[in-house]
């Protein structure tokens, strides 16, 4: 019968000299190797690895049945033993040989991945140049590619993925060139701040502007997006809005999200590349403040009661770039803990408010950069009060409107000349010249 090997064999490893002899002895005794594989019941190749030292290491049970044969002794064993241990430590060794090896060809590679500086020119950054190195890191193993063709404007790759017992092929385009334009810019600042997540290449946010922006974009990169709607168990579906699928998710809170992507890891390691260089690449590009507008789209607001434009950033890595950066735009005051916020509405006016394209943004930079704008809610209902019941005090108006305070309000309709008062305490009124602007 055949030795059987259990995980748990104990494995000699023996001199290699040593070894050798072993297996040249046994070659001679039995006249032939294919003779010896026999009369030790194991695989002729195994015997021929043995002998030739592709096999570094023996099983107790195999060295047994040697010494039976009267080649060796136990004895002979015992003065040329390097090392002993079980099967299942020999595996566990050499996957962490395996592994160690993979470390360090991985970060051989990942040190060969070019610096921002060399794959970026005045006009675009050179996508081509990155992916060749790139995808050494990827195309290996059972992930290599089935092919990688260079076309005119585009690289086609072509991988196949299991699951279910099947296999299914996936042809993916990639840019050899992708430009830098306003477009991009303003691409890259809204992903920064709204990115899908996983292998999903595009945004996640709700406005409708946003999603057909994003589309038209990722065309632009030779991919077909699709939108999927992530909306709670409960909630009703928005109305006029188009979409691919829905998603729906268990969460206590209404409300919904779109999600705009094509599925690809490799857009996607490129752009976290990019923002893991965000620094240097804001330091050489010429209108890093379209990267801000898209930002401010993707995480920026507008307080009308502050007059201030605000970005938010939790963000540890982010946090000291942004600041640098919107210092150079004389867009930083402050840093609050959560959000960069700023006061200069001609900085804003000039540099952001041109270029974002978030409708209910762009509303309120007009409000506090010009005074004219439609108001939200919040406000109609006050004026809605004032009109009611002229003379209301500030204090009779936030018991009507169930509020802890409305003061910032009632000064924003002030400001906005909406609203005056007059008299001790307070009392508020229609302005009637100006209520013919409100909407």
């Amino acid at each position: 019968m055949p030795i059987k090997y259990y995980k748990n064999d104990l494995m000699y490893q023996l001199k290699p000299l040593f070894f050798k002899k072993i297996f040249e002895h046994l070659s001679s005794k039995f006249k032939t190797q294919r003779g010896a594989s026999k009369i030790l019941q194991i695989p002729y190749i195994t015997f021929r690895y043995y002998k030739n030292g592709k096999i570094l290491s023996i099983p107790k049970g195999l060295i047994k049945k040697i010494i039976r044969t009267g080649v060796i002794s136990e004895i002979d064993i015992k003065n040329n033993l390097l090392a002993n241990y079980t099967r299942k430590e020999l595996n566990e060794k050499s996957l962490n040989n395996g592994r160690e090896i993979r470390k360090n060809q991985l970060k051989k590679w990942r040190a060969e991945i070019p610096k921002i500086s060399k794959i970026l020119s005045e006009s675009f950054l050179d996508f081509e140049k990155w992916f060749l190195a790139y995808k050494k890191l990827i195309d290996f193993g059972v992930r290599k590619f089935n092919y990688v063709k260079l076309k005119k404007d585009f690289i086609e790759i072509s991988y196949k993925t299991h699951s279910n017992k099947s296999k299914k092929e996936f042809v993916v385009r990639l840019p050899r060139k992708i430009y830098l334009d306003k477009e991009f810019l303003y691409f890259f600042g809204l992903w920064v701040g709204d990115k899908a997540g996983g292998g999903r290449f595009g945004i996640m946010n709700k406005e409708q502007k946003l999603v057909n922006f994003t589309k038209h974009y990722l065309v632009r990169l030779f991919q077909s997006p699709e939108v999927v709607l992530y909306i709670g168990k409960n909630s009703e579906l928005p109305n006029n809005e188009k979409f691919n699928k829905i998603v729906r998710i268990n969460h206590k809170k209404r409300g919904y999200a779109f999600s705009t992507h094509a599925i690809n890891g490799v857009l996607v390691s490129f752009f976290d590349y990019l923002e893991s260089n965000l620094n240097e690449f804001l330091n050489t590009i010429k209108e890093p403040n379209i990267f801000f507008s898209g930002l401010f789209d993707a995480e920026g607001n507008v307080s009308l009661e502050d007059s201030c434009f605000r970005w938010s950033c939790e963000n540890k890595f982010l946090i000291p770039i942004f600041k640098e950066h919107l210092e150079r735009l004389s867009l930083f005051k402050r840093y609050d803990g959560a959000n960069f916020v700023s006061y200069n509405k001609e900085a804003f006016s000039n540099l952001i408010l041109p270029y974002i394209i978030h409708p209910k943004k762009i509303n309120n930079s007009h409000i506090v950069c010009f005074g004219k704008g439609v108001l939200e809610k919040r406000f109609i209902e006050i004026l809605r009060l004032i009109k009611e019941k002229p003379g209301i005090t500030n204090k009779e108006l936030s018991k009507l409107l169930k509020r802890r305070k409305s003061y910032a309000q009632v000064k924003v309709l002030e400001k906005l000349g909406y609203i005056y008062s007059k008299n001790y305490p307070k009392q508020l009124f229609i302005n009637k010249q100006n209520i013919v602007n409100l909407q």
